[in-house]
């Protein structure tokens, strides 16, 4: 039996904060920022406001949206052998997202995330074994706000064949995305991207990205629900406070998603945080990790998988605070029993991509998991005739069952002796880069995702915007 943790709630507890959410869904409601969504959920007998975006979801919507969503869900890989099975087994490492700086790994220079830096996580993500689900880990910060997400995903599939997370950021950009998939698979639409939904705390939803989940999940996309309160700021400073505002913003994604297709692969995100009240920065403090355990339960109370904070950390370097936190909360993580550990590669708070840390991570990954691995007492692991046989004052070391034994049990220490862990991510790191090929593309698939990108970017452009782009360095990156 391998390690685990108690829960962090009674099923009290946990009933009491699902009774408080279907009771703030009917009684104040939530603000959804499209009529798109009004619509389906008036069909389905909620009550609307005309004047605006606002509804009251009645509970007993809510109760049949959470009969409909499953407990298990495929995230579709470019590679079938490398879907990932979200089914309560085992955790899922993914990398984490949309970081907006990058440590250049020959440098150590910090500067601005480019469409390079993006291309060279990616290609790392799909060489580190423990990395099994691939989100979009920078913004490209040199390709044009409107296309970037068309650009983010072209790249992506290209630099990795293991399933792909972003955000989608209106509907406008779904064609485009269902065009690219269809070309790197080389025939039918197969869902092999999953998307993020974003709410807007408190009690709200982005408008856009709702329209654009709404056209995902008709396409049988899976959708990670991340709402990201702030406890003091967002959200009340308490963090049963938060957890239960949390919940509610999660159940009235799960309605609308619900009602949109039954049976919509949903996974129950834990984006909740503190806020530093001193500085008002997002996140810090231990207190979080009780809290992100409190929203696991509640995933595991409506039979949801869950993606549960891991590796993290506030530091800018790969120092002593990276350290404990990343290992703190990916080993809660992992004994907590999450289907999906978030997040892999970034520095401070999720905005600076290292790959040196996506090396060390990988690696802390490959220790938690024998950490917590089930522990073998049975008749060929005890020995027990060994012992006798070698007897008093004996040793083992020539033995063919220690032999066997090396083989199977015994784990190598990582850094090896004489050598520092920084010097050997950044070695590793610098192999891969050298090294490594994704699976390749059906022929001629580079240059129609080309295509794709371009065609999105003239029909996305915004009023004007070839105007304000004109100039040598700005014209050709319109496609």
């Amino acid at each position: 039996m391998g390690l685990s943790l108690e829960p962090v709630l009674t099923r009290a507890d946990v009933e009491r904060i699902h009774e408080q959410s279907l009771d703030l869904l009917e009684r104040v409601g939530i603000d959804y920022k499209t009529p798109r969504a009004l619509a389906i959920l008036e069909q389905a007998g909620c009550p609307v406001d005309h004047d605006g975006t606002r509804l009251k979801l009645p509970r007993d919507v809510v109760e049949w949206a959470l009969q409909q969503a499953p407990r298990l869900v495929r995230l579709a890989a470019r590679d079938p052998a490398r879907d990932v099975i979200l089914d309560g087994r085992r955790p899922h490492h993914t990398t984490d997202s949309q970081g907006t700086q990058a440590v250049d790994l020959a440098t150590g220079e910090r500067r601005a995330s480019t469409a390079r830096d993006l291309e060279r996580g990616l290609l790392l993500a799909d060489a580190l074994d423990r990395i099994e689900i691939v989100n979009v880990m920078v913004a490209a910060s040199d390709v044009p706000a409107h296309v970037r997400t068309v650009q983010h995903m072209a790249t992506a599939f290209c630099h990795t064949s293991k399933p792909v997370r972003s955000g989608v950021l209106h509907p406008g950009q779904v064609p485009y995305l269902v065009e690219l998939v269809c070309v790197a698979l080389g025939g039918e639409f197969r869902p092999i991207f999953s998307a993020t939904d974003c709410t807007i705390s408190p009690l709200m939803h982005d408008g856009p990205m709702t329209e654009a989940c709404i056209e995902l999940v008709r396409l049988g996309v899976p959708i990670l629900i991340y709402p990201m309160p702030l406890s003091g700021g967002t959200a009340p400073l308490t963090r049963a406070g938060t957890v239960l505002l949390h919940n509610v913003e999660v159940l009235s994604a799960v309605t609308l998603f619900q009602l949109v297709r039954p049976g919509a692969p949903l996974i129950y995100g834990t984006g909740a945080s503190q806020m530093d009240m001193r500085t008002g920065r997002y996140g810090g403090g231990a207190g979080e990790y009780g809290l992100k355990l409190a929203l696991h339960e509640m995933a595991r109370f409506y039979h949801l998988p869950t993606n549960l904070w891991g590796l993290s950390t506030a530091s800018d370097e790969l120092d002593a605070r990276y350290g404990h936190e990343a290992t703190a909360s990916v080993l809660l993580a992992a004994l907590a029993g999450a289907d999906e550990i978030y997040s892999v590669g970034l520095l401070g708070s999720a905005q600076i991509l290292s790959l040196e840390k996506m090396v060390l991570d990988n690696h802390l990954i490959h220790q938690v998991e024998v950490m917590t691995r089930p522990f073998l007492a049975g008749d060929a692991q005890l020995q027990a005739d060994l012992i006798a046989e070698v007897g008093i004052g004996g040793h083992y070391l020539s033995r063919r069952e220690t032999r066997a034994a090396l083989r199977q049990e015994y784990v190598e220490p990582w850094p090896p002796a004489g050598k520092t862990a920084l010097q050997l991510a950044r070695a590793e790191a610098f192999e891969i880069l050298e090294r490594h090929r994704p699976p390749p593309l059906p022929d001629g698939a580079p240059e129609a995702m080309d295509a794709i990108v371009a065609a999105a970017g003239r029909a996305l452009a915004p009023p004007g915007w070839r105007h304000k782009a004109a100039g040598p360095e700005t014209e050709g990156r319109s496609a």
